[in-house]
C-alpha cells in the first residue's frame, strides 16, 4: 500500500493542491478582502505543494540509483512521471494567480 502512495503521491499532492486553490478562492470571494494577501498564501501554498513533488521526484531518483527489482524499479520511474504531471498541473492553475492579480 505504501509504494501505491508514493506511485500516485505526485498527483495526490496536485490533487490537494487543486483543492486548496478552490478552497482559498472561495475564502477570498466570500471574506471579500485584500486579494493580494490571498494571492500571497495561495502562492506560498502552491510552492509548497511544488517542494513536496519535487521531494518526492528525489527520493524516487534515490531508490533507483540502488539498482532495485523490475517491478519496483517500473513503479519508481511511473511516480516520477507522475510527479511531473501533477507539477505542471500545479504550474498551471499557479498562473492564474500571477496572470489573474485577483483570485
Amino acid at each position: 500500500m505504501r509504494f501505491w502512495l508514493l506511485m500516485l503521491g505526485g498527483l495526490l499532492i496536485w490533487a490537494v493542491h487543486f483543492l486548496g486553490l478552490y478552497l482559498l478562492s472561495s475564502a477570498a470571494d466570500v471574506a471579500r478582502g485584500d486579494a493580494g494577501a490571498w494571492n500571497a498564501f495561495g502562492l506560498t501554498f502552491s510552492a509548497l505543494c511544488l517542494a513536496s513533488i519535487g521531494a518526492l521526484c528525489w527520493k524516487c531518483l534515490i531508490a533507483l540509483r540502488a539498482k532495485p527489482e523490475a517491478t519496483q524499479s517500473f513503479g519508481l520511474r511511473l511516480a516520477i512521471a507522475g510527479s511531473l504531471l501533477g507539477a505542471i498541473g500545479v504550474v498551471f492553475q499557479t498562473l492564474v494567480l500571477v496572470v489573474g492579480g485577483r483570485m
